[in-house]
């Protein structure tokens, strides 16, 4: 008994620590290495891979990922090809590979919140921002950013920067724009803390369509609903829909099957793919 209190407590104390360390980066940028944004743009370029649609004269609307915790997975290139054939360009960005982190730190650093939180990881939609409008072929005035889970919380944050009128703790002090951006769509978002978009959302931003996961277990909706009432009483154009019955991750085909939180829904994959068509297709309206 004896010893299960210590282990218990060295469990715990960790635990705790764990929290502090994740509260520590996130709110005071603490050991977030700073840089310009053409050094940021230089970091993640080599992770930028880009779908263009054959036969087109014209510049076209452009779509921008950004992947889970998890990283850059399967789906994201059905959904790019989907979207290409559809006739829009899509830019997925890879926030792991350009900063030496696989699968494992992935999983057990950024997934925990202790390495690259969404505050961080804010200063990688800036520069992608830039990618697309130097990127051939890309109608620059037409930008659609999509983020999946902590992907989507990174997007949250990177709007709150704005609307705070300051730079995420990555980037030296300057001013970021969103010139270009049509809508932001964070899939699944993790809202919570140490999230800062809540409370800092207002008007003057790019009109964000979130769409939620109603049995989402990881990333749990309701903080995500607060965030998104309190940006409507701030003035932000802010919509969100619940898709219910659906977990974290419903469209992840890599989705473990053993793990009951993240189950694959191929009909809701479609589904989302679809309303992603819909959403690329407004912005020539």
């Amino acid at each position: 008994m004896h010893r299960w209190l210590i282990r218990t407590g060295f469990v715990l104390l960790g635990g705790i620590l764990v929290f502090a360390a994740a509260a520590a980066q996130s709110l005071s940028g603490l050991f977030v290495p700073q840089r310009t944004l053409d050094q940021q743009i230089d970091l993640i370029a080599p992770g930028v891979t880009v779908f263009l649609p054959e036969r087109t004269q014209t510049p076209v609307p452009a779509a921008i990922f950004f992947h889970g915790c998890g990283g850059r997975r399967p789906m994201h290139f059905d959904h790019a090809e989907a979207l290409q054939d559809a006739g829009f360009a899509v830019l997925v960005v890879d926030s792991f590979e350009p900063r030496g982190i696989g699968r494992l730190e992935a999983m057990t650093q950024v997934c925990t919140a202790t390495r690259l939180t969404g505050q961080e990881r804010a200063a990688d939609v800036f520069a992608a921002i830039e990618i697309a409008w130097q990127t051939g072929g890309v109608d620059p005035d037409r930008l659609v950013l999509f983020g999946w889970s902590h992907g989507g919380w990174s997007l949250l944050d990177a709007l709150s920067y704005v609307s705070d009128g300051i730079a995420p703790p990555a980037l030296v002090a300057q001013s970021l724009s969103l010139d270009g951006v049509a809508n932001v769509v964070p899939i699944y978002p993790y809202c919570g803390f140490p999230a800062r978009a809540a409370g800092r959302m207002g008007s003057g931003l790019p009109p964000v369509d979130m769409i939620l996961a109603g049995r989402d277990m990881v990333a749990p909706y309701g903080d995500c609903v607060r965030l998104a009432e309190q940006a409507v009483a701030n003035r932000a154009d802010f919509n969100f829909s619940v898709w219910n019955g659906l977990t974290h991750a419903f469209d992840d085909t890599d989705a473990p099957a053993i793990d009951f939180r993240m189950q694959y829904d191929a009909a809701a994959a479609e589904r989302l793919r679809l309303r992603m068509i819909e959403i690329l297709q407004a912005t020539q309206d």
